[in-house]
Protein backbone atom coordinates (compact mmCIF):
# COMPACT_ATOMS: atom_id res chain seq x y z
CA UNK A 1 0.00 0.00 0.00
CA UNK A 2 2.88 2.35 0.81
CA UNK A 3 4.27 2.05 -2.75
CA UNK A 4 0.93 3.01 -4.28
CA UNK A 5 0.69 6.16 -2.16
CA UNK A 6 4.20 7.18 -3.11
CA UNK A 7 3.57 6.66 -6.83
CA UNK A 8 0.23 8.48 -6.62
CA UNK A 9 1.81 11.43 -4.84
CA UNK A 10 4.65 11.53 -7.36
CA UNK A 11 2.18 11.61 -10.26
CA UNK A 12 0.19 14.33 -8.59
CA UNK A 13 3.33 16.43 -8.00
CA UNK A 14 4.42 15.90 -11.59
CA UNK A 15 1.00 16.98 -12.89
CA UNK A 16 1.03 20.10 -10.71
CA UNK A 17 4.55 20.96 -11.88
CA UNK A 18 3.57 20.55 -15.53
CA UNK A 19 0.52 22.78 -15.09
CA UNK A 20 2.59 25.44 -13.29
CA UNK A 21 5.32 25.28 -15.94
CA UNK A 22 2.71 25.69 -18.67
CA UNK A 23 1.15 28.69 -16.93
CA UNK A 24 4.56 30.29 -16.39
CA UNK A 25 5.46 29.79 -20.05
CA UNK A 26 2.15 31.28 -21.11
CA UNK A 27 2.67 34.31 -18.86
CA UNK A 28 6.22 34.90 -20.03
CA UNK A 29 5.32 34.60 -23.69
CA UNK A 30 2.20 36.74 -23.53
CA UNK A 31 3.73 39.54 -21.48
CA UNK A 32 6.42 40.70 -23.86
CA UNK A 33 6.06 44.38 -24.84
CA UNK A 34 5.61 43.50 -28.51
CA UNK A 35 2.76 41.15 -27.54
CA UNK A 36 1.23 43.93 -25.44
CA UNK A 37 1.62 46.25 -28.42
CA UNK A 38 -0.22 43.79 -30.66
CA UNK A 39 -3.02 43.33 -28.13
CA UNK A 40 -3.38 47.08 -27.63
CA UNK A 41 -3.41 47.86 -31.35
CA UNK A 42 -6.11 45.25 -31.95
CA UNK A 43 -8.42 47.35 -29.77
CA UNK A 44 -7.80 50.41 -31.92
CA UNK A 45 -9.13 49.74 -35.39
CA UNK A 46 -6.65 50.56 -38.11
CA UNK A 47 -3.65 51.13 -35.84
CA UNK A 48 -2.25 47.66 -36.52
CA UNK A 49 1.31 47.77 -37.78
CA UNK A 50 3.90 45.00 -38.09
CA UNK A 51 6.76 45.83 -35.75
CA UNK A 52 8.36 42.39 -35.75
CA UNK A 53 11.69 43.75 -37.02
CA UNK A 54 11.84 46.54 -34.43
CA UNK A 55 13.70 46.50 -31.13
CA UNK A 56 11.99 47.53 -27.91
CA UNK A 57 13.79 50.55 -26.56
CA UNK A 58 11.50 51.55 -23.71
CA UNK A 59 8.12 50.71 -22.24
CA UNK A 60 6.29 52.67 -19.57
CA UNK A 61 2.88 51.79 -18.17
CA UNK A 62 1.30 53.99 -15.50
CA UNK A 63 -2.16 52.58 -16.05
CA UNK A 64 -3.75 51.83 -12.72
CA UNK A 65 -6.37 49.34 -11.64
CA UNK A 66 -9.21 51.44 -13.08
CA UNK A 67 -7.46 52.05 -16.39
CA UNK A 68 -6.42 55.68 -15.92
CA UNK A 69 -2.86 56.56 -16.86
CA UNK A 70 -0.56 56.37 -19.82
CA UNK A 71 1.16 53.63 -21.75
CA UNK A 72 4.17 54.38 -23.93
CA UNK A 73 6.13 51.95 -26.05
CA UNK A 74 9.18 53.23 -27.93
CA UNK A 75 10.45 50.95 -30.67
CA UNK A 76 13.73 51.36 -32.52
CA UNK A 77 12.91 50.39 -36.10
CA UNK A 78 16.35 51.17 -37.50
CA UNK A 79 17.09 48.90 -40.43
CA UNK A 80 13.37 48.43 -41.10
CA UNK A 81 12.66 51.94 -42.38
CA UNK A 82 11.34 50.79 -45.77
CA UNK A 83 8.94 48.32 -44.21
CA UNK A 84 7.65 50.85 -41.65
CA UNK A 85 7.38 53.70 -44.17
CA UNK A 86 5.35 51.44 -46.43
CA UNK A 87 2.94 50.70 -43.56
CA UNK A 88 2.48 54.33 -42.47
CA UNK A 89 1.86 55.62 -46.00
CA UNK A 90 -1.80 56.42 -45.27
CA UNK A 91 -1.06 58.25 -42.01
CA UNK A 92 -0.86 62.03 -41.65
CA UNK A 93 2.45 63.83 -41.96
CA UNK A 94 3.88 66.11 -39.29
CA UNK A 95 3.22 68.58 -37.76
CA UNK A 96 0.51 67.41 -35.36
CA UNK A 97 -2.78 69.31 -35.23
CA UNK A 98 -2.97 72.08 -32.64
CA UNK A 99 -5.22 69.95 -30.41
CA UNK A 100 -2.88 66.98 -30.41
CA UNK A 101 0.14 69.18 -29.97
CA UNK A 102 -1.50 70.73 -26.89
CA UNK A 103 -2.55 67.33 -25.50
CA UNK A 104 0.88 65.73 -25.93
CA UNK A 105 3.42 68.53 -25.65
CA UNK A 106 1.48 71.30 -23.88
CA UNK A 107 0.20 69.16 -21.02
CA UNK A 108 3.52 67.56 -20.22
CA UNK A 109 3.07 64.03 -21.58
CA UNK A 110 5.99 64.41 -23.98
CA UNK A 111 8.24 65.88 -21.31
CA UNK A 112 7.33 63.23 -18.76
CA UNK A 113 8.13 60.39 -21.16
CA UNK A 114 10.94 61.92 -23.18
CA UNK A 115 9.09 62.13 -26.48
CA UNK A 116 11.05 64.54 -28.70
CA UNK A 117 9.65 67.03 -31.17
CA UNK A 118 9.25 65.12 -34.40
CA UNK A 119 9.77 67.04 -37.61
CA UNK A 120 9.64 64.37 -40.28
CA UNK A 121 7.53 61.24 -40.26
CA UNK A 122 3.91 60.23 -39.88
CA UNK A 123 1.29 59.96 -37.16
CA UNK A 124 -2.02 58.26 -36.57
CA UNK A 125 -4.64 59.28 -34.01
CA UNK A 126 -7.45 57.13 -32.64
CA UNK A 127 -10.07 58.56 -30.26
CA UNK A 128 -11.17 56.00 -27.67
CA UNK A 129 -13.61 58.29 -25.82
CA UNK A 130 -17.03 56.59 -25.71
CA UNK A 131 -18.94 58.96 -27.97
CA UNK A 132 -21.19 57.19 -30.45
CA UNK A 133 -21.30 59.92 -33.09
CA UNK A 134 -17.62 60.86 -32.97
CA UNK A 135 -15.19 60.34 -35.82
CA UNK A 136 -12.50 58.15 -34.22
CA UNK A 137 -9.78 59.65 -36.45
CA UNK A 138 -10.57 63.24 -35.55
CA UNK A 139 -9.09 65.03 -32.56
CA UNK A 140 -11.58 67.89 -32.94
CA UNK A 141 -13.34 67.23 -29.61
CA UNK A 142 -10.22 66.13 -27.70
CA UNK A 143 -9.58 69.31 -25.74
CA UNK A 144 -13.24 70.17 -25.13
CA UNK A 145 -14.14 67.23 -22.90
CA UNK A 146 -13.06 66.26 -19.40
CA UNK A 147 -11.56 62.88 -20.30
CA UNK A 148 -8.87 62.30 -22.87
CA UNK A 149 -8.89 58.68 -23.94
CA UNK A 150 -6.85 58.39 -27.09
CA UNK A 151 -4.10 56.52 -28.88
CA UNK A 152 -1.40 58.32 -30.83
CA UNK A 153 1.20 56.47 -32.88
CA UNK A 154 4.07 58.55 -34.23
CA UNK A 155 6.87 57.44 -36.51
CA UNK A 156 10.00 59.60 -36.47
CA UNK A 157 11.62 59.13 -39.87
CA UNK A 158 14.83 60.87 -38.77
CA UNK A 159 15.54 58.55 -35.83
CA UNK A 160 13.68 55.44 -37.04
CA UNK A 161 11.68 55.30 -33.80
CA UNK A 162 8.01 54.47 -33.42
CA UNK A 163 6.20 55.98 -30.42
CA UNK A 164 2.97 54.30 -29.37
CA UNK A 165 1.14 56.37 -26.74
CA UNK A 166 -2.16 55.63 -25.04
CA UNK A 167 -3.66 58.18 -22.67
CA UNK A 168 -6.63 57.48 -20.42
CA UNK A 169 -7.78 60.19 -18.03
Amino acid sequence: MKGRKTRGAARWKRAVCLVLAGLLTLCLCSCSPVSKFRLRTKRNAGVGIDVSGCRIERETDTTGWFGDGEYLLVLDCGGNEEKILDQVRGWKGFPLTEGLREAVYGEGLAGAYGIPEIGRGAWLFYDRFPDGDADRRSDEKLLSRPARDFTLVMYDADSGRLYYLESDT
